[in-house]
C-alpha cells in the first residue's frame, strides 16, 4: 500500500495528516454518543419515534465516521503547501482498500522507524 520511499518523503504532511484525522474522528465520536444520550432522553419522555429516529441517525453517522473524518481532514489541509501530492498517494490507496485499512497501514508504517530507532542505545 505504501512504500518506506513514500512515508519518508511525505513523513510530516502525513503525521499532519493522521493527526487530523485522529481529531475529527473524536469529535464525530463525541457527537454521535451525544446523540445516542438525546435519543435515550427522548424515549423516556414518551417519543418513541422520535428517540428511534435520532438513534438511527447517530447510528448511521458513526458507521461513516473514518470516511467523513477523512473527507473533514482533506477539507482542512487542502490549502496548505505540498498537501496535493500527499492526498495523491492516500487517494491511490483508497481506490483498493477501506478507509479504515488505510489509516491503519499508514500509522503502522508511520510509527515502526520510531519505535526501532528508540530501540538502539
Amino acid at each position: 500500500m505504501f512504500t518506506q520511499q513514500q512515508i519518508d518523503e511525505h513523513r510530516e504532511r502525513l503525521e499532519q495528516v493522521v493527526a487530523t484525522v485522529h481529531h475529527f474522528s473524536a469529535a464525530i465520536f463525541i457527537l454521535t454518543f451525544i446523540g445516542y444520550g438525546l435519543a435515550v432522553y427522548l424515549w423516556f419522555q414518551d417519543q418513541t419515534w422520535a428517540g428511534l429516529i435520532v438513534a438511527t441517525f447517530s447510528y448511521l453517522f458513526f458507521r461513516q465516521f473514518r470516511s467523513l473524518s477523512i473527507g473533514l481532514a482533506r477539507m482542512k489541509l487542502r490549502e496548505r503547501e505540498g498537501f496535493a501530492e500527499t492526498w495523491q498517494l492516500l487517494d491511490e490507496a483508497l481506490k483498493s482498500e477501506r478507509p479504515q485499512a488505510v489509516m491503519l497501514a499508514l500509522e503502522t508504517r508511520l510509527r515502526a522507524p520510531r519505535e526501532n530507532e528508540q530501540e538502539k542505545p
